[in-house]
């Protein structure tokens, strides 16, 4: 008998980096997630679908994200990123022809590189968001969406910033996946409520999610536990195994604790075990990975060659490790409260296959596990909500967000805060400049449209993130100059369309051709929204 369910959450994202650096920052980013993690789960989702497992997987795919996997250039840059891989596969395996253990490895590597692009071809004809709105149609997984170019909402000082960035996401989710998104991931799981600032009331970010039609969404585990109850509907108090009703009437889950930690804590988390694969050291020639996370060796990097089949046999222990905590906790769930909570875990996408090598084959025996089991059943967010929503309590939220320290300070803090004037100003200043054009005509309307696209991009908070942790820190830095760079250009223009030496159309071009993302934009999202 089904005792509680498991609701297991993939967020999917990657910044615009379309002609905007290959490696090792840029359009790699994408190419590497493509070929390690979205279209490997896709053919394990085509495999379980073929076995008759259903899986009920809630997959957040970023707008963004979706916009760069829909577009011919990047898909073309992708065959010629694998055709790369597959050739250098074939040089390590005659270059280690007389070392064994390396050329297994290398033969390894060629056997998936050859496989995804294949499968990328054949499978799935090159359309990688089509093929997850089958698997959508099909009822095997359920697609949620994000902001539109994943902007920390809760630091937004003009509504219109938080408008733009959610309504604009329910349009391109539409657009590419024929259906209304009926949760979303918010960015940096970061939320705000209703608060009084600088003489002025501002509504919370549900508020802006209910305007859009969203009816879900998710926090991190303190987000809950230090909500405020205003409406009991159960005797549950507040945990992270049930769902929750804002005074907006959207719903909130909070992630579990247990079942997160197995995958991100440092110390105890599966990807750190010794016998999986090393991601940071890289082959000096081929850049493949040949070694495994520890272990001693005379090679120069203290690290033992991988071993493919002792790998497969940890995936094994740890899902039936993963497996038995979540028997545990919806057990406890069910003795104490005698109601069928849900387990929610969720992850970055592209942890899985990308950052942890072995993570699609981990979530793939999950998923077979759980089909089997009799007392936890995996579930989508929507399912779950349409059968208890009437019981969830109504609560409100602090603000909160799943960085570190629980709060903004990753996204806004002494070192990079300067970023946040620049935001707050151009949204401003793109407000001015609409509220005295109500009616512009084409060639007005291009320059306002790509205006539009320069400010989302600037917007993202992967530059604020990355800025934090140092991690391709100076290409974070010229990214958002760039971003700001090229709005201020064509804002110059904006404020005086009748001089025509502002912006050549060859300029024009030049920029639509970088940053060409949601061509179908409505500028109107970015007008002045009143209290």
């Amino acid at each position: 008998m089904t005792l509680g369910y498991f609701g297991l959450i993939l967020h999917g994202h990657i910044p615009w980096c379309k002609r905007s650096g290959r490696w090792p920052a840029g359009e790699e980013w994408l190419f590497e997630a493509m070929n390690e993690t979205y279209i490997p789960l896709l053919n394990v989702l085509r495999d379980l679908k073929e076995k008759g497992i259903k899986t009920a997987i809630t997959i957040d795919m970023t707008p963004i994200l979706a916009e760069q996997l829909a577009d011919e250039y990047m898909k073309q840059q992708f065959s010629e990123y694998m055709e790369n891989l597959i050739s250098r596969a074939q040089k390590d395996i005659k270059r280690f022809e007389n070392h064994p253990q390396r050329r297994a490895i290398a033969a390894f590597h060629l056997k998936n590189f050859e496989y995804v692009l294949d499968t990328f071809y054949h499978n799935f004809y090159s359309d990688i968001l089509g093929s997850f709105k089958w698997l959508q149609d099909e009822g095997m997984i359920e697609l949620i969406t994000c902001g539109a170019t994943h902007g920390f909402l809760p630091l937004f000082e003009s509504d219109s910033g938080i408008f733009s960035q959610i309504q604009l996401a329910v349009d391109t989710h539409k657009k590419h996946f024929s259906s209304e998104p009926k949760g979303i991931w918010l960015p940096e799981c970061a939320y705000r409520p209703k608060e009084y600032k600088k003489g002025k009331f501002r509504e919370s970010i549900d508020y802006w999610l209910n305007n859009s039609g969203i009816e879900y969404f998710f926090v991190d585990s303190h987000g809950i536990l230090d909500a405020e109850i205003i409406g009991q509907k159960n005797d549950l108090g507040l945990t992270t195994k049930f769902g929750y009703n804002l005074e907006t009437g959207v719903s909130v889950f909070g992630r579990n604790k247990n079942t997160s930690r197995q995958i991100w804590d440092a110390k105890i988390g599966y990807p750190g075990n010794e016998y999986y694969r090393e991601f940071h050291i890289k082959d000096f020639e081929s850049g493949l990975h040949y070694w495994r996370i520890t272990g001693k060796n005379i090679e120069g990097n203290n690290k033992q060659l991988y071993n493919i089949v002792k790998a497969k046999e940890v995936v094994e222990s740890q899902v039936n490790n993963f497996v038995n905590i979540l028997e545990t906790e919806v057990q406890a769930f069910s003795e104490k409260y005698h109601e069928k909570g849900i387990v929610i875990s969720p992850f970055d996408f592209e942890l899985f296959g990308h950052w942890f090598a072995e993570g699609i084959d981990w979530l793939n025996r999950v998923i077979e596990l759980i089909n089997i089991n009799e007392e936890v059943e995996l579930t989508s967010i929507s399912d779950y909500v349409s059968r208890y929503k009437d019981k969830f309590s109504i609560i409100k939220l602090k603000e909160s967000s799943w960085g570190m320290g629980g709060h903004f300070e990753v996204w806004k803090n002494p070192e990079h805060g300067w970023i946040w004037p620049y935001i707050s100003g151009s949204i401003k200043e793109f407000e001015d400049v609409l509220d005295i054009i109500p009616n512009p005509n084409n060639w007005e309307k291009r320059i306002l449209n790509q205006i539009a696209r320069e400010l989302l991009l600037m917007e993202g908070s992967d530059w604020p993130f990355l800025l934090y942790t140092e991690q391709a820190k100076e290409y974070a830095n010229q990214r958002f100059h760039h971003h700001h760079q090229r709005f201020l250009k064509l804002i110059w223009a904006a404020k005086d369309f009748d001089d025509k030496n502002r912006i050549a159309l060859r300029e024009l071009e030049e920029i639509e051709s970088i940053d060409s993302c949601f061509q179908e934009i409505n500028i109107d999202y970015f007008r002045k929204k009143e209290p």
